[in-house]
């Protein structure tokens, strides 16, 4: 059984914001070595796919499936590789190309078990008037997802890339002028576009198609102990993404204070998000993964394509949203 270290100081829960490992479907998760999960996700501030997860422990959705869950919000995928062994979390819920690039690396103790929001819901927004002939894009970091698919609408479109940092620092850049447009998703879009005029640029699903906007990862020790734990989160993201697809009018009054946006905004970034009911999916989409593989290939992420049979560990996973790979 691998060793559970407590969290207690400063530093010990930036790591565990940072780290990726593990997550579940349908068992009860009292069949392991303990029924504790950890889990980091990049943005649970920001993004609502990904603040579900807090829905879920506020409505005792985990509890019920035996799990005590702790949600560490992440500061994005770039640390990843530094913190990925530590065990200071059991699963990560991250940007699509830190994860994988992670799970590759030899030794980084981590397995890829789902994608996570199963649509390209990336824009580039810009006050108006802007054009996007000729135009710099703005991405977070390094090696994120949003430059990989800068790098994908360079190759479409003839655009330039520079790398600028988060939603309110690319939409601060544009403003400014020192990039024609910067990234954003829902309900930054909406917000944005509801108070300040932004203008969608470039929707990046139109030019690229669609990519799992996260993966889930797991600690392989973890997995191996508590599999049933794994299984039993598994069965609550989806009873959480049907209650958004099914109670779309109450989600959106329950994430907005999670988002810091008014319920109308956060009613309207629902109905704004393509294909509602794909995106809050835990459905498999091999056409989407072997998209992002493909991009990752063409941007210089990747020297070969993905086998995502043998990269994508998809047994957690209720068998009805599984897929051929």
């Amino acid at each position: 059984m691998r060793h559970r270290r407590l969290v207690s100081s400063t530093a010990g829960l930036v790591a565990a914001a940072l780290l990726l490992v593990g997550c579940g479907s349908s068992d009860s998760g009292t069949s392991g070595t303990t029924t504790k999960l950890s889990i980091s996700a990049t943005g649970t501030d920001s993004l609502p796919f990904m603040a579900i997860l807090q829905v879920g422990i506020d409505k005792g959705w985990f509890k019920e499936a035996g799990l005590d869950v702790d949600l560490y919000n992440g500061g994005g995928g770039g640390n990843t590789l530094r913190v990925v062994t530590t065990g200071d979390a059991d699963m990560a819920i991250a940007g699509n190309t830190s994860v994988l690039l992670a799970a590759r690396q030899a030794g980084s103790n981590l397995k890829i078990v789902a994608p996570w929001f199963q649509v390209n819901d990336f824009y580039w927004i810009a006050p108006s008037g802007r054009s996007v002939t000729g135009a710099k894009l703005g991405f977070s970091s390094a090696g994120s997802s949003t430059e990989l698919l800068v790098k994908g609408l360079e190759k479409k479109l003839g655009t330039t890339s520079q790398a600028v940092g988060t939603m309110g620092d690319n939409w601060t850049a544009a403003k400014a002028g020192e990039v024609t447009a910067g990234w954003a998703m829902h309900p930054f879009v909406t917000d944005k576009q509801a108070k300040e005029g932004a203008q969608v640029l470039v929707a990046a699903r139109d030019q690229l198609g669609d990519t799992p906007a996260d993966l889930v990862a797991v600690n392989t020790d973890y997995a191996a102990d508590n599999p049933g734990n794994i299984k039993a989160f598994f069965t609550v993201a989806e009873r959480l993404n049907k209650w958004v697809v099914d109670n779309t009018d109450e989600a959106a009054k329950t994430l907005a204070p999670l988002m810091k946006v008014s319920p109308e905004v956060m009613a309207q970034s629902l109905k704004d998000t393509p294909e509602l009911a794909k995106a809050y999916s835990l459905k498999v989409d091999a056409q989407a993964l072997d998209n992002l593989s493909k991009l990752m290939v063409a941007a210089g992420q990747l020297t070969e394509p993905v086998d995502w049979a043998k990269t994508m560990d998809q047994q957690y996973l209720p068998e009805n949203v599984r897929a051929t790979l």
